[in-house]
C-alpha cells in the first residue's frame, strides 16, 4: 500500500474516527485504527465494537492495500507534521508503515487487517432523511439529560420515536427529562419507529456534523443504526430494553404560569450557584405577582439573592431545583424567553420555550427541609 496525501485529509479521516477507539480494549487490533486504500480513496475505519465510524476521503493511491496503525500515536504524528506532502508505504509483508514527510520520516509497526472487525452491512432501500442543523440541535437539547450511570443502560440513551410526520428525541436520568419533537415532511421513511440510541453515538455524530450541507441519512438494522453523511458513516449498536413511558412524567395542567427572558434567568442562576455549589447544590425560587426571586446560601460563605421581572398567571409558589439541572436546560434553550410551569413545591416543573411546542423539558424538585 501506498498513498500520497496532504496533512489536512489525513488528519481529518483520522481524527474523525480516533475518538471511538477504546485504549482498554484486550484486543490490540481494537486500539487502531484500519487504513484501506482502494480506487482513488482511503477508508479510514475506528471501532470499539459498540460504536464504529468510516470516513472515505479522495486520495492519490500509489498502491492499493490496507494496514491497521495505533489510533493514538497516529493521531500525534500526523497533527504534528509540517503542511507538507505525505507519503504513506506500507510493507505488505510485515506491515511496517513508513510516513515519510519532506526529508524526514516516521516508521510504525502495522498490523494485518485481516483480524480487524468488519462494521456490519445495512439496507438502505428505507431512509430517514433529516436536516443537518436540525439533528444537531435536537440532539444538543436532549442529550445533556441523559443518564452516566453505565449500570442503567436504558437511561444513558436517548428514544427515538418515529412517527407518521414526527421524529422525536427523549432523554432522562430519572430527575429530569427532556423532549424534542420535529416536523417531518416528505421524509421518504415509511415506518413507524421506536429505538433507544446510546448518549455516546449521539455525542459522537454531534461531534462530526458541521450543522450545514446535506442531509443526515439514517438507516435500521435489526439491532443497529447508520447515520450516513458525505463521506463519512456511523454505525452503532442500539440499546435494548423498554424505554419509560415518557408521557405519563409529563404533567398535564400547572397552577402558576411565568414567563420571563431565558438569559436573565440563566445568569441569575448561574450567580447562585456559585453558593450552591458549597452547600446542598440548590436554588430555591419564589414565584410572587410580580418577581421571581432565586436565592442560595452556603453556612460558611453567605448567601445570595436576585429578583428577577416575570409575568405571572395563577398562585403564588416557592420551590428549590437542582441548579446544574436548571442552567443545563437554559443553556440550550435558543429562544428571547421561557415558559415556566410548576404545580406547587413538590411537584415536577416543566420548561420551554415560550414560542413554539417542539420543547419540553421536565425536573424534579428538591424537597426544602
Amino acid at each position: 500500500m501506498k498513498i500520497i496525501s496532504t496533512k489536512d485529509s489525513l488528519s481529518y479521516g483520522i481524527q474523525v474516527c480516533q475518538r471511538v477507539v477504546s485504549s482498554k480494549n484486550p484486543l490490540p487490533v481494537l486500539s487502531g485504527i484500519l487504513l484501506k486504500a482502494g480506487d482513488g480513496t482511503l477508508t479510514v475505519t475506528a471501532t470499539d465494537l459498540e460504536v464504529g465510524i468510516e470516513c472515505t476521503l479522495p486520495m492519490d493511491i500509489q498502491e492499493k492495500g490496507a494496514v491497521v496503525l495505533p489510533a493514538r500515536i497516529l493521531g500525534d504524528i500526523v497533527r504534528k507534521l509540517p503542511d507538507v506532502k505525505i507519503v504513506m508505504e506500507v510493507n505488505s509483508q510485515n506491515f511496517n508503515t513508513t510516513i515519510k514527510y519532506g526529508q524526514s520520516e516516521f516508521n510504525l509497526l502495522g498490523l494485518s487487517s485481516e483480524d480487524f472487525p468488519i462494521l456490519p452491512s445495512i439496507d438502505f432501500s428505507s431512509v430517514l432523511t433529516i436536516k443537518q442543523e436540525l439533528f444537531k440541535n435536537m440532539i444538543k437539547q436532549v442529550i445533556f439529560a441523559a443518564s452516566s450511570d453505565d449500570n442503567r443502560p436504558i437511561f444513558t440513551g436517548a428514544l427515538m420515536e418515529i412517527g407518521e410526520d414526527t421524529v422525536k428525541l427523549v432523554a432522562t436520568d430519572t430527575h429530569r427529562l427532556a423532549l424534542r419533537t420535529a416536523k417531518m415532511e416528505n421524509n421518504g421513511f415509511e415506518l413507524e419507529k421506536s429505538v433507544i440510541i446510546p448518549g455516546k453515538t449521539l455525542n459522537e455524530l454531534n461531534r462530526i456534523m458541521t450543522g450545514e450541507g446535506e442531509d443526515v441519512k439514517i438507516a435500521f438494522g435489526e439491532n443497529q443504526i447508520v447515520f450516513e453523511l458525505p463521506g463519512t458513516k456511523l454505525i452503532s449498536r442500539l440499546i435494548e430494553g423498554q424505554f419509560p413511558n415518557y408521557k405519563q412524567v409529563v404533567p398535564q395542567g400547572c397552577k402558576t404560569k411565568i414567563k420571563l427572558k431565558t438569559k436573565e434567568l440563566l445568569e441569575a442562576t448561574e450567580r447562585a450557584s456559585l453558593l450552591a455549589k458549597e452547600g446542598s447544590n440548590f436554588v430555591k425560587i419564589t414565584i410572587t405577582e410580580e418577581n421571581m426571586t432565586i436565592s442560595s446560601n452556603s453556612p460558611e460563605i453567605g448567601k445570595i439573592e436576585e429578583q428577577l421581572p416575570i409575568e405571572m398567571e395563577g398562585e403564588e409558589t416557592q420551590i428549590a431545583f437542582n441548579s446544574k439541572y436548571l442552567i443545563d436546560v437554559l443553556k440550550v434553550i435558543d429562544t428571547e424567553e421561557i415558559l415556566v410551569e410548576l404545580t406547587g413545591s413538590l411537584s415536577p416543573g416543566i420548561i420551554k420555550p415560550a414560542e413554539g411546542q417542539n420543547y419540553i423539558y421536565v425536573i424534579l424538585p428538591i424537597r426544602i427541609v
